[in-house]
């Protein structure tokens, strides 16, 4: 029987995928546009690791890198719903169509047997190559005796001159220990692998007509719930328990079900509110048109409890907010501008404005830009350092890539951290273009939990580093999976170990003060506040989520400095060390949903970090993902926005943009330092001559925080400290403050007086910082 082989359609995976995808390539106009997207990464009908190919449009097949087997051939598509394709969360992609045939009950396995005895230790997934649009993947068989055999196949459409179709697979075997026997269930039979050879197996099939995407079938719900399920609602609010906001039976309960209530809340969903549930921003909804919001409304009073439950008062000391002195730029409020000493200038445009999940710099200057999307693309910008958007030039040279939220250069390779593996990208032809996806580690745990999400990278004397966040939809007799929560280190043999844990989502992690690991992690359930954390191995850090023992959980480590909700951070990301200038040794972190960069100064007291954070920039784009110092000094910040903007600033959700120092000094604090009997603050600038700063101008107070498994927490015995001396240093660079009652573990706020000048005249930049108290310093 002649056939005629197809190795794919011949046209992009956007135009196969058409259905549930746009475009994943850039306009036809490109010159430098690369092989299109055929082959894609992701969660697939619930299993994670799976490995999507498109072959052609009558022939799909997904492939579970888990279990390095074909799971499924079929007629069809794919339906690209989630986070990083549509901005939904609680949903993953899935397949649709009709199969040729699925292994739905998992009876393909591989063999190796020598004698008639399995000699089969393991099998993993080592990657795959693309060439001459064909792909090749690799898997490694370890037998019990140590030997690893090497295993490569490749998978081809085929249309026989009866009409009939099938599907080709190749296997190539490489090292097979005399006397081993290689077989593998496939399709229904059984396929003997030829010791060191080629072996050939075609599966025909019979026709199947043509498949048509499944049309959402109206839900026999509330109105008003299916317009939310269409907004970003369930972004920061669920039904029964807290999250960013308030669940919406508690906002159903707190409100008297009538015609000025439906008003009034309508109202804040379409304006936006904050300070009804605390100080988190709820997103104005502008094209929501009244109707709808009265629909939502409805929707959120059919969920009151016809008893309203009675609700426990918490103590008034650890929910009351003491009232600040103002509430003005830099004083009380968020910034809004650019630091005056740095320029900001676009490097994205109209054409390539990417959600940036990950930034690194190649040794010749050029910049790789990996983004969390719907392409899952590397794209490499030559150019950048000149500063001009107009002569940057942008190639796609990866794609398909499974949400990269990470990526660094070692040597000038290239390693990208997906979702839920770490990946070499190897180009064979010198093209540019990716050929070779190399597996370098897959073997932590995971699940098709939408949240978990795997950050970093950061590479350290011959080993990656990474976290890991927790799973936030496990059903009542789930737990998390035992890797989840945790920053791991990653051998180039693919071995990790667990470094510390604990870690809620921990979208941050970086090279700080003395070479030093970093990881920022977000507030949530069992984080009361954001965190920068010191990585010491062992360490806990309080999210009870990932304890798996019936013992009790051991005591949470401090961070090196907590990052309070809504005071100066919502959703912290990467950290990166200073390396010049006036700030040289302290850090920088962004925030995803407060927006901005945030500056950090750490002292070492007693063997541990602590310090102060300071608001340091404003005017970006979007919220700030990922930075990078490039070699011409400047930082580049990759920006992000996430699930329909309520992870996001300003519901924007993308951007590229470089801050440049601009050679003008800057009135700001530049270091907060502990002292046996209060604090020692030090200026970028000498006070104006003749300043006087009264203990009554200083705005000082103190907290703690108390994990629990509500969402976020409240400042526990919150109490205003008051300074009985203050003294300016001889050079007014200093000041030193005198403070009673200072408490370990305790946040110290502080709020400068508005009136303080420079000597040349300059006002403050930003006249408040949060300090980290967690050692009272003995001695100096």
């Amino acid at each position: 029987m002649s056939t005629e082989k197809f190795h794919h359609f011949g046209i992009s995976f956007g135009v196969i995928l058409a259905i549930f995808i746009s475009s994943l390539a850039f306009s036809s106009t490109d010159p430098q546009r690369p092989e299109e997207v055929w082959v894609i990464r992701s969660v697939l009908d619930k299993q994670p690791r799976m490995l999507t190919l498109a072959l052609d449009s009558a022939c799909y097949l997904a492939y579970s890198l888990t279990r390095c087997q074909l799971y499924k051939a079929w007629k069809g598509g794919v339906s690209l719903d989630g986070a990083p394709y549509t901005d939904k969360k609680e949903i993953q992609p899935s397949s649709w169509g009709a199969s040729y045939w699925t292994d739905s009950t998992r009876t393909n396995r591989w063999r190796a047997e020598k004698n008639g005895i399995s000699v089969l230790n393991k099998i993993i997934h080592k990657g795959y190559r693309l060439k001459n649009n064909q792909i090749f993947l690799r898997f490694a068989l370890v037998l019990s005796s140590s030997d690893t055999v090497w295993v490569e196949e490749s998978p081809e459409f085929v249309r026989a001159k009866s009409g009939k179709i099938g599907l080709e697979r190749t296997f190539k075997t490489l090292n097979v220990p005399a006397g081993v026997e290689l077989n593998l269930s496939a399709t229904g039979t059984q396929i003997a692998l030829k010791p060191n050879g080629t072996t050939s197996y075609t599966a025909y099939f019979n026709p199947l007509p043509d498949q048509v995407p499944p049309i959402p079938k109206p839900d026999p719900i509330h109105a008003g719930r299916a317009l939310m399920d269409k907004a970003d609602c369930f972004t920061c609010h669920n039904i029964d328990e807290d999250e960013v906001g308030p669940s919406f039976k508690k906002i159903a309960q707190k409100y008297r079900y009538d015609q000025k209530n439906v008003v009034q809340l309508s109202l804040k969903i379409k304006n936006g509110s904050r300070g009804t549930w605390g100080n988190s921003l709820m997103n104005p909804h502008p094209n929501l048109n009244s109707a709808d919001l009265t629909a939502i409304v409805e929707y959120i009073f059919t969920l009151k409890p016809k008893e309203p439950a009675l609700v426990a008062k918490k103590s008034a000391k650890n929910t009351q907010d003491l009232p600040l002195k103002s509430k003005e730029q830099g004083f009380g409020a968020p910034l809004e501008g650019v630091h005056p000493s740095f320029d900001l200038v676009n490097l994205h445009t109209a054409a390539f404005k990417p959600r940036v999940g990950g930034l690194a710099f190649l040794s010749d200057g050029r910049l790789l830009v990996t983004t969390w999307d719907k392409v899952g693309g590397v794209y490499l910008l030559d150019g950048v350092t000149g500063g001009d958007a107009s002569k940057i030039s942008v190639k796609r040279i990866a794609s398909g890539l499974a949400e990269p939220l990470g990526i660094e250069v070692v040597n000038d390779e290239i390693y990208v951290l997906q979702k839920q593996e770490l990946t070499k990208l190897v180009d064979l032809d010198g093209d540019e273009v990716i050929d070779e996806y190399q597996t370098i580690c897959n073997s932590w745990d995971v699940s098709a939990d939408f949240h978990e999400f795997a950050f970093g990278l950061v590479y350290k004397e011959g080993y990656f580093y990474a976290t890991l966040s927790m799973a936030m939809r496990l059903k009542p007799d789930e737990k998390q999976l035992p890797d989840r929560g945790k920053t791991i280190k990653i051998a180039k043999n693919g071995s990790f170990e667990v470094v510390n844990f604990g870690l809620r989502t921990p979208n941050g992690i970086g090279l700080g003060v003395d070479n030093e690991l970093f990881v920022t992690d977000n507030q949530g359930q069992w984080l009361p506040a954001n965190k920068l954390i010191h990585v010491k191995k062992g360490e806990y850090h309080g999210m009870q989520w990932g304890w798996l023992s019936a013992d009790p959980a051991p005591e949470m480590a401090m961070p090196a400095i907590w990052l309070p909700e809504n005071d100066i951070g919502n959703s912290p990301s990467e950290p990166v060390l200073i390396r010049e200038g006036i700030f040289k040794g302290q850090m920088l972190h962004g925030d995803v949903t407060f927006g901005g960069i945030n500056r950090d100064f750490l002292e070492k007291i007693e063997g541990q970090y602590q310090g102060a954070v300071f608001m340091f920039s404003q005017g970006f784009e979007a919220g700030v993902n990922r930075l990078r110092w490039g070699p011409d000094g400047a930082l580049y910040v990759g920006e992000v926005g996430m699930m329909g903007g309520g992870w996001s600033w300003r519901d924007r959700l993308s951007g590229l943009q470089r801050l440049k120092y601009n050679g003008k000094s800057t009135f700001e604090m530049l270091a907060v330092r502990a002292q046996p009997k209060g604090f020692e603050i030090e200026f970028t600038e000498p006070l104006k001559q003749n300043t006087i700063i009264r203990p009554a101008d200083l705005w000082m107070q103190q907290w703690w925080y108390l994990p629990t498994k509500n969402y976020g927490g409240p400042k526990m015995d919150l109490e205003k400290l008051k300074p009985t001396r203050i003294t300016i240093s001889a050079d007014r660079k200093r000041v030193a403050i005198e403070v009673p009652n200072l408490k370990p573990k305790h946040v110290v706020y502080f709020q400068l007086p508005k009136q303080l000048k420079s000597q040349s005249g300059q006002s403050l930049w930003s006249g408040e910082t949060w300090y980290t108290l967690n050692v009272i310093p003995r001695n100096l």
